[in-house]
């Protein structure tokens, strides 16, 4: 199923920047179950903001559009978080702890929310800690849920140095807890030369085969 109606409806709802609208279309989805959450988040979310374009030349009209955007995108996902919640009574779970977050200086939170989510759907007691945490709030969030994984999502190439930074410092504190990698700047595989990790994740397909494997 492609869902392509459903996307460009959506898509010209967000180009209007009408929040109130696009909301209540995706919710709308959700409640009539025209579409799944799995496809709402990969077929309509994802996808309406890697193809952002920006029509006008000043690059800071441009920021705050898509600023706006994301806004609109972050607000489905908690608005969605309750169909989450029934979905998981259904779900069985898999006895796994994970800790999803973005690395200090990482501000692009979406695909770590929606990754949290997705892990939920697996049966994984997952726990967004939110963007942009510092190492030593990382390691306090470890003391405190003592997961079985940590999960960084990294969309900035620049924020590599800082990852392999906490990686490194996880792997020699807190050796038991796997480190799980994913996101727009895993993309080049040099970038994962230097750094310490157990799992690289690109899509909801290979967090279902992770789920399977780690089961248990």
């Amino acid at each position: 199923m492609t869902y392509e109606k459903e996307f460009n409806k959506f898509l010209s709802l967000l180009e209007k920047e009408d929040k109130e609208q696009s909301v209540l279309y995706a919710l709308s989805l959700l409640e009539t179950k025209k579409i799944s959450i799995e496809d709402l988040y990969k077929v309509l979310l994802a996808p309406s903001l890697m193809y952002f374009k920006c029509d006008v030349d000043d690059l800071e009209i441009c920021i705050w559009k898509e600023h706006h955007r994301t806004s609109i995108i972050r607000t489905i996902l908690e608005s969605s978080y309750s169909y989450i919640v029934k979905r998981k009574e259904a779900i069985k779970n898999i006895g796994k702890k994970v800790v999803v977050l973005t690395p200090a200086f990482e501000y692009h939170e979406i695909a770590a929310i929606m990754v949290s989510h997705f892990m939920l759907l697996q049966g994984f007691d997952s726990s967004y800690i939110g963007a942009n945490v510092p190492n030593t709030e990382i390691i306090s969030a470890i003391r405190t849920y003592k997961p079985d994984f940590i999960a960084f999502s990294v969309t900035n190439p620049y924020n590599i140095v800082v990852t392999k930074q906490v990686c490194d410092e996880l792997k020699r504190f807190f050796p038991e807890v796997k480190i799980v990698l994913g996101g727009q700047a895993f993309k080049d595989q040099a970038a994962l030369s230097s750094i310490q990790y157990d799992y690289l994740l690109d899509n909801f397909d290979d967090i279902k085969k992770f789920a399977d494997e780690v089961k248990a």
